[in-house]
């Protein structure tokens, strides 16, 4: 039998149902199983605290199953939530009644309120049962539902589920007490579940952990860097993942993990002196110049994420010998925005390692918009910024055949809302390499992709949505948590020396977009400073490393605000922002006030001049052009919308 004709089966079984019991929904007689057939789920989930909601669930190409294992004898829900409040979720609602009927009905939320039963049901209740503990509940729903009005549209974009959890069974289908417990989870419900060997045999662990640094009393973001060196190696070595080693008590402040590469010749010499140090701030006062060569992440782990495992044929090659690094730049992003006090932390990453050779060698590339002040957000909108992979960039940097990216890490901060990677070749959008319509700060977790071709001269566009109608200031790019980043980590094979593409608008536009006709200063730096700097200077390292580690110099840190540089540009026109600091002119409300205003400048940072920014392990690559505009291409067509088993 096809699936559409099951399809309409399981409807008709359905309608029949509701008929005879006069419910907008499903029940079956669950006297006869008080267990349920056993299936094979490839996901499962916490989803409370307390270990008393359990969910479970099997993807397959159109439909995927759930199980609810939960820890009450009353009624139970799950929901799919564009922003993890009632409001506008899709929900599932189910119980077992005291004659052990069970039922499941598939509801919408329009506020706090008892949610609404669909005229649609798109749940089919597979089967369930109630013990003396727990209520268990099994049913399964399309991927794309035909109701566009009531159904969330479930993708491998992030979902954010909600959950909740009575006492009590409903009185009937519009009277119920409400629910004793709820919460949310962001999740990805089509990708594969991580499952990490055990260390042992030919798979060892490599802990990068933090020697218990102390977070300022006074300081609510801290970059945290410390430098370190590979395990002894005998033979070529690849790293295979990670697991991320978070203290528990620290959840809340340890933000994102970085672990970057270094590349310079005769590294031992510049970076084996660091290797005794707790560490330093990163980008601040005492960061020694040769640390700004180590600039390639190439294990990122963010708030949320379960940690990374490469497909089989992977693997991140170990050892300068062996065209990887011996010396490792690990970077923590602590958040403190309470500034609680007393906070030590000894956080950190477990590299997975293999001697046992994978086919290919995997690299990083790092694209989006570079850390940055000129990262402009209004107060009170929603807003677009985008950061551009030059064709120029790939076209160098890339092998004849190209890459194939197998996975993506997405990276903004509190404001981001959507992100998404547009490819262009040959003038030709592409679909897209990857997006997040749903993006999520507080789940940020790679995503595997299907070994995505990019090839020499394509161009690849970043794009970050941002929701600030909840703040009256403005934001900037930076490196705290309030700022804001655009930024991607792909994953791919066969590995080559190109690691970062990134780009800013130009500052001329972010002037001409809030009407500064003329400044006091234009030549000011407005990136981060974290590339490759200057000469180094191995005297100067050597004494200042060995004064650090002695303790007779003191460990400097500061706020590292990067919007604190517009305090120096100065309006010299027009009249009424005579004398005015840039700063001063894009943080006032009045400025916002003017749609006219923010529309232009929205679009100048979009459509107008780019500067680019391209870097190997080599260095920064040559021949780029100094400035560029958003490329032109023929847009992808918009896809056909499907539903149910992917007809009408």
């Amino acid at each position: 039998m096809g699936s559409a004709s099951c399809v309409v089966m399981v409807v008709m079984v359905m309608v029949m149902v509701m008929m005879v019991t006069g419910l907008k929904g499903v029940s079956m007689d669950a006297e006869a199983t008080g267990s349920l057939p056993p299936l094979e789920y490839t996901r499962r989930s916490v989803l409370d605290q307390k270990g008393k909601y359990v969910v479970m669930w099997a993807p397959g190409d159109n439909q995927v199953i759930f199980e609810v294992q939960v820890a009450t004898k009353g009624y139970v829900g799950l929901g799919f939530s564009p922003n993890g409040g009632m409001k506008g979720a899709d929900m599932v609602l189910g119980w077992v009644d005291d004659s052990g009927k069970v039922f499941l009905q598939d509801r919408h939320s329009t506020g706090y309120a008892v949610p609404i039963i669909d005229e649609s049901q798109d749940v089919e209740l597979l089967g369930g049962y109630q013990n003396d503990t727990h209520t268990v509940l099994r049913f399964s729903r399309p991927w794309k539902t035909c109701d566009l009005q009531a159904d969330l549209q479930l993708s491998d974009e992030t979902v954010k589920l909600i959950w909740a959890i009575a006492a009590n069974d409903p009185t009937d289908e519009m009277t119920m007490r409400k629910h004793s417990e709820r919460g949310t989870k962001s999740l990805y419900l089509q990708s594969p579940e991580l499952v990490f060997p055990t260390p042992g045999g030919d798979v060892k662990a490599w802990d990068l952990l933090s020697p218990n640094v102390s977070l300022p009393n006074d300081l609510r973001t801290l970059y945290w860097c410390s430098m370190n060196k590979i395990p002894p190696l005998t033979s070529k070595t690849q790293a295979i993942g990670f697991v991320p080693l978070i203290e528990e008590k620290n959840m809340q402040h340890v933000h994102h993990i970085l672990v970057y590469e270094c590349h310079v010749p005769d590294s031992a010499r510049h970076f084996e002196k660091w290797l005794g140090m707790p560490g330093l701030q990163c980008y601040g006062p005492n960061m020694p110049v040769s640390w700004t060569y180590c600039s390639i992440p190439v294990f990122a782990w963010g708030i949320g994420g379960e940690g990374d495992l490469y497909p089989e044929n992977v693997g991140l090659p170990l050892g300068e010998e062996y065209e990887g690094a011996t010396y490792f730049l690990k970077e923590i992003h602590y958040d403190n925005p309470d500034l609680k006090q007393d906070i030590v932390d000894a956080s950190g990453l477990r590299v997975l390692y293999t001697e046992t050779l994978r086919e290919h060698d995997a690299g990083v590339l790092t694209i989006g918009h570079d850390i940055s002040p000129l990262l402009v957000v209004p107060p009170g909108t929603h807003w677009l910024t985008v950061g551009i992979c030059h064709p120029d960039c790939t076209q160098q940097g890339l092998p004849e055949d190209g890459i194939k990216v197998f996975e993506v890490l997405l990276h903004s901060h509190i404001l981001g809302s959507k992100m998404k990677i547009r490819q262009i070749r040959q003038n030709q959008e592409l679909e897209p390499l990857v997006q997040d319509l749903n993006y999520d700060f507080s789940f940020q977790h790679q995503r595997p992709v299907n070994n995505i071709s990019v090839l020499r001269g394509d161009a690849l566009i970043l794009e970050c949505d941002y929701d600030s109608t909840s703040r009256d200031h403005t934001t900037f790019g930076g490196f705290g948590t309030e700022e804001e980043m655009c930024l991607a980590f792909l994953t791919y094979y066969p590995r080559v020396p190109l690691a970062v593409c990134l780009s800013t608008p130009h500052v001329k536009d972010i002037l001409e977009g809030v009407g500064v006709d003329d400044t006091y200063h234009n030549d000011l730096q407005l990136g981060s400073g974290r590339g490759p700097g200057s000469d180094i200077d191995e005297e100067v390292e050597t004494v200042a490393a060995a004064a650090l580690l002695s303790g007779e110099a003191p460990l400097r840190v500061k706020n590292l605000a990067l919007s604190d540089v517009f305090f120096s540009l100065v309006a010299m026109a027009p009249e009424k922002y005579h004398n005015e600091t840039l700063h001063k002119i894009l943080n006032d409300r009045k400025t916002w006030d003017d749609n006219l205003l923010a529309a232009t400048l929205q679009d100048k940072i979009i459509n107008d001049l780019q500067v680019p920014l391209c870097v190997s392990r080599e260095g920064i690559l040559p021949g780029m052009p100094e400035i560029f505009l958003y490329p032109g291409f023929i847009p992808l067509d918009p896809p056909v919308e499907k539903c149910g088993d992917g007809t009408f």
